[in-house]
C-alpha cells in the first residue's frame, strides 16, 4: 500500500520525464520559428545546458543486429528516443569526437587554460601511422612525426598615388600598386620510422644562402633497435633459456648491422670533414653522402655541389696580394657608356701619358634620362632618343641621303653635325613638330627607313638621373658610369654640354632649355584648349634592342671589370694584367676545320 508521500515522489518523476522528453524531443526536430516583430535585434542563440547527474547516457553493442544504440535514461526509465547506428557511423562518430576533443586541446593550450600548455604547444601535428608491413620493415616503424617550428608573416596592402599634373596623360596621373611583403623562418623536424630523418631550415631574412639547409638521413638499420628488442625479449622471458635466446638474438642484430654494406645515406646538406692537415674536408656541400663498409674497408662517398669557397691571401709589406681571373666577356655590361663616338676614337690616345689625360674637353653640364621603372612622379618627361644625333660619322641610317652631314668627319660632337638639330626642327632639318608628340614620333621623321628600336627610341614619363647618387661623369675623357646597371630593355638617353679651346658644344636638349613640357593651344573659333606633351630630343647612348652590327652598341664600354674588391686605397696600388695564349687544341672550330684564330689585339685596353 503506497503512502501519500510515495505517490507524490512518483508525480514528481513523471513530471520531470515528460518534461524531460518533450524538451529532448524539441532540441531533436529544432523547428524554424518566426521571430517577433517586437524582439530585439540581439538574440542570445541556442543555450545547451549539461545533462544532471541523474541521467545516464551511453552506447551499447548488440550482436544479434550488428549495432550501436544510444540511450538516455533515469533509473530503468527511458528519457529520449534511442539512436542506432552502424558500426561505420559509429566509428564516423568516434573519430568526429576524438578531432573536436584534441582541437579542443590545443586551442586551450595556447590561450593557456591548462597546465602543461607549453608541452602541449610543441606538437600541433598528430603522429601519422602506417598499417603496411613493407613499410615496417624498410623504416622500421610504422610511425610518420613532424615538428614544425617557426614563424610565417605576411604585410599585403595597396598603394594608390594620384596627381593631377597636366605634364602627365591621364592615364598615368593615378597609379595603383600592391604592396606584398613575406618573411617566413621556419624549422621542419621530421621522423619516419626510426630510419629516416627529415631537417631542413628556411628563412628569408638569412644573410647566406648556405644558411637555408635541407637534410634526408638513412640509417638502414640501427644497433638501437637490436638494444630495444633485446631488452623487452629478456623482460618478458626471464629465464635462463630466455636470456640465450635474447643476447643471441641481440649478438646477430649487431652482426648484421656491421656487415651491411650501405651503413648511412644523406641528401641535401652534406659536409665532408677529414682528419687531415695535408687534404683539407669541403663544408656547405650539395648532394649525395654514402657511407659504404666492406668487410673493414670504409668508404665515404660524395656527389655533389660546392657550395663554398676557399681562398688563399698572401700578405707583404703590410699589403694582400689576391689574384682574379676573368674571362674576356665577363665586362661589366650596361653601366658604362661614352658621350659619342668622338670620344670612344680618342680614348686611347688620351690615355697613352697617364695619368695625365691628354684631352682638351671639358664637360661642363650633362642630364642623363633612362626608362622610368619605379614610377616616379618628379623629374620627368617625354624624351625621343636619336643614334645620330650630334654625330659626323658612323651614321646608322641604312641609307644617308645627299647633305645629310654638314661638317667634315671627326669634327667635334654638335647638334648642328647633321640635319637631326633640334634646334631647326621645321626650319632646315628632317624633323617635323610632329616629333615633339610622343603619339606621332614616326610621322615626325623626314626622311624613310628611320624604325624604332633601332634608329631612334621614345619614353613616356622618362626619368632624370642625379648625378654623384646615381651616375659618375668623366669629364675629360666623356664617358659615365651608372650606379646600377640597366636591364636589357631599357633605354638611355642623355644631354650634354662641353667647352674645347673655349668654344662651347651641345648635343641634345636640356629640361631647362626653354622647352615647355606642355603646349597650350586655344581654338579661336570654339575657345577649346589643346594640352600637349612636348618631348625633349636627345641622344640616343642605349636602345630598347640590342643591335651589335648598329654603331650605339660601340657605346658600350667593354673595357671594365668588376673585381669584386673593395677598400682599395690608390696609394702603392699595383694592378698586374697577364694575358693567357689560347691554346693549340681549341674545341671551336671553324667549318673549314682549321684551328680558331688567336686573338692579334684589343682596341679597348682594360681599366
Amino acid at each position: 500500500m503506497k503512502t501519500a508521500n510515495q505517490k507524490s515522489y512518483f508525480k514528481r518523476l513523471f513530471f520531470v520525464v515528460l518534461f524531460l522528453n518533450s524538451s529532448s524531443a524539441l532540441f531533436a526536430q529544432e523547428p524554424v520559428t518566426v521571430r517577433d516583430s517586437t524582439s530585439t535585434t540581439f538574440s542570445f542563440g541556442k543555450l545547451d545546458t549539461p545533462d544532471p547527474a541523474s541521467i545516464e547516457s551511453k552506447y551499447t553493442y548488440d550482436p544479434l543486429t550488428d549495432r550501436y544504440i544510444y540511450t538516455s535514461t533515469v533509473g530503468n526509465f527511458n528519457i529520449n528516443y534511442p539512436v542506432i547506428l552502424t558500426p561505420k557511423e559509429f566509428q564516423d562518430l568516434v573519430v568526429k569526437e576524438s578531432l573536436k576533443t584534441y582541437y579542443k586541446e590545443k586551442v586551450d593550450a595556447l590561450d593557456g587554460k591548462k597546465d602543461g600548455s607549453e608541452e602541449a604547444k610543441k606538437n600541433l601535428i598528430p603522429d601519422l601511422y602506417i598499417n603496411s608491413k613493407f613499410f615496417e620493415t624498410i623504416f622500421g616503424s610504422n610511425v610518420i612525426s613532424v615538428i614544425p617550428q617557426g614563424s610565417v608573416e605576411m604585410d599585403l596592402g595597396v598603394m594608390y598615388t594620384k596627381q593631377e599634373n597636366p605634364a602627365f596623360s591621364p592615364r598615368n596621373q593615378s597609379n595603383f600598386t600592391f604592396d606584398f611583403d613575406q618573411r617566413i623562418s621556419l624549422g621542419l623536424t621530421g621522423k619516419v620510422g626510426t630510419r629516416l630523418n627529415v631537417n631542413a631550415n628556411y628563412d628569408t631574412q638569412s644573410t647566406f644562402d648556405f644558411q637555408n639547409l635541407f637534410k634526408i638521413e638513412y640509417t638502414p638499420l640501427s644497433k638501437a633497435e637490436g638494444l630495444i628488442n633485446s631488452g623487452k625479449q629478456l623482460a618478458s622471458d626471464p629465464t635462463s633459456a630466455g636470456k640465450g635466446l635474447a643476447q643471441k638474438e641481440l649478438n646477430k642484430l649487431n652482426s648484421d648491422n656491421d656487415d651491411s654494406i650501405l651503413q648511412k645515406l644523406e641528401l641535401g646538406n652534406v659536409s665532408m670533414p677529414l682528419n687531415s692537415s695535408l687534404i683539407t674536408g669541403a663544408q656547405s656541400l650539395f648532394g649525395v653522402k654514402t657511407e659504404l663498409q666492406f668487410g673493414k674497408t670504409r668508404v665515404t662517398a660524395v656527389f655533389s655541389e660546392q657550395q663554398s669557397e676557399t681562398r688563399s691571401v698572401t700578405a707583404q709589406g703590410g699589403g694582400t696580394l689576391e689574384d682574379f681571373e676573368f674571362f674576356g666577356l665577363d665586362y661589366d655590361e650596361n653601366r658604362h657608356f661614352f658621350l659619342g663616338h668622338y670620344f670612344r676614337e680618342r680614348y686611347d690616345d688620351a690615355l697613352k701619358n697617364y695619368p695625365f689625360i691628354n684631352s682638351q674637353v671639358q664637360i661642363t653640364r650633362i642630364e642623363v634620362w633612362v626608362t622610368n621603372r619605379t614610377n616616379q612622379i618628379q623629374n620627368v618627361r617625354n624624351i625621343v632618343a636619336l643614334q645620330d644625333l650630334g654625330e659626323s660619322s658612323a651614321i646608322g641610317l641604312t641609307s644617308v641621303p645627299s647633305g645629310f652631314i654638314n661638317v667634315g668627319p671627326g669634327a667635334n660632337p654638335d647638334n648642328g653635325n647633321n640635319k637631326f638639330d633640334p634646334t631647326k626642327i621645321g626650319a632646315g632639318a628632317l624633323l617635323s613638330e610632329a616629333v615633339r608628340d610622343i603619339a606621332t614620333v614616326q610621322s615626325g621623321f623626314l626622311l624613310p627607313g628611320v624604325n624604332e628600336g633601332f634608329d631612334y627610341g621614345k619614353l613616356e614619363n622618362a626619368r632624370k638621373l642625379t648625378q654623384g647618387n646615381e651616375f659618375t661623369l668623366d669629364t675629360q675623357l666623356g664617358y659615365i658610369s651608372l650606379n646600377q646597371r640597366l636591364q636589357n630593355d631599357e633605354v638611355l638617353a642623355v644631354a650634354y654640354q662641353y667647352t674645347i679651346g673655349g668654344e662651347v658644344y651641345q648635343v641634345g636638349e636640356f629640361a631647362n632649355d626653354g622647352l615647355a613640357a606642355t603646349d597650350v593651344e586655344v581654338d579661336q573659333v570654339t575657345g577649346n584648349q589643346t594640352v600637349t606633351n612636348q618631348s625633349l630630343v636627345l641622344k640616343m647612348l642605349k636602345s630598347a634592342v640590342t643591335n651589335v652590327n648598329l654603331p650605339i652598341w660601340d657605346l658600350m664600354m667593354k673595357n671594365i671589370y668588376n673585381t669584386g674588391a673593395y677598400q682599395l686605397d690608390q696609394d702603392d696600388f699595383r694592378l698586374n694584367i697577364f694575358y693567357n695564349e689560347t691554346s693549340a687544341l681549341n674545341f671551336i672550330t671553324p667549318v673549314s676545320g682549321t684551328p680558331f684564330p688567336a686573338p692579334t689585339g684589343n682596341n679597348d685596353p682594360i681599366e
